[in-house]
């Protein structure tokens, strides 16, 4: 076949086959280099030039959330050591909810001779944002400041229940059974969790007081805590 070029287009002719191991006589170097060097310009001339990129500087791609890598074995420490801290009774949570029971008592005591009203109320207490303990349900204004100053009168109590939830939060993390189906975090755990129905729920009797050693019974305070999760908060 010969190329060549013809008013600025490519021109192309047949030409007899050539057998194999016979050189063409139209094909000596001298001729291959010249077409070769034909075809090159009407290449570059007719060529399209790439458009100007519409941005001229390099993209970056970032994240602000923290990636973790964690090895198998890493993996399941964490979920044995969350495991023993939410559910057990030694555990972090449960210990935490002891030393507010310790406390309670005392507190709604000192309330009920003030206001023996708020015995009949329905009212239950949360943990803000800043770890201050506030009053929900249906109190008057009064009421609820008196019980509110009560509340956060007892620097026990409050340490108790921001232990409570700094541990709950940090341990649920960790874990990926039982309330890890839930999604609690630290701007909706106000709305998750009642101190007031928790600790009213798992104060233990005299026999499990015997038993244990514990003012709080841990079985039914992991069953109030489910309870309010699985009517509370969301699963994922």
């Amino acid at each position: 076949m010969e190329i060549g070029t013809q008013g600025g287009n490519l021109v192309q002719s047949a030409a007899p086959p050539v057998s194999k191991g016979q050189a063409s006589p139209q094909s000596s170097k001298a001729e291959l280099s010249n077409q070769q060097g034909m075809l090159a310009d009407v290449y570059h001339k007719n060529s399209v030039k790439d458009p100007t990129p519409t941005y001229d500087r390099p993209v970056s791609i970032s994240s602000s959330d923290e990636v973790v890598k964690k090895t198998v074995d890493e993996a399941l420490d964490d979920i044995a050591l969350a495991t023993v801290h939410l559910y057990t009774p030694g555990g972090d949570l449960s210990q935490s909810v002891e030393r507010m029971t310790k406390q309670y008592e005392n507190i709604i005591s000192e309330l009920n001779e003030q206001q023996p009203q708020l015995t009949n109320k329905d009212w239950g207490i949360s943990i803000t944002e800043s770890g201050e303990l506030q009053v929900t349900g249906s109190l008057t204004e009064d009421e609820r400041t008196l019980v509110e100053q009560t509340l956060n009168g007892n620097d026990e109590f409050v340490a108790a229940a921001n232990e409570f939830k700094s541990s709950y939060l940090k341990y649920i993390d960790m874990e990926v059974r039982g309330w890890a189906k839930y999604d609690v975090n630290k701007e909706n755990f106000s709305q998750v969790f009642d101190l007031k129905d928790m600790l009213g729920s798992s104060k233990a009797d005299d026999e499990f007081k015997s038993a244990w050693g514990y003012e709080s019974n841990w079985m039914q305070l992991h069953d109030n805590i489910s309870a309010q999760l699985n009517s509370k908060a969301s699963k994922y």
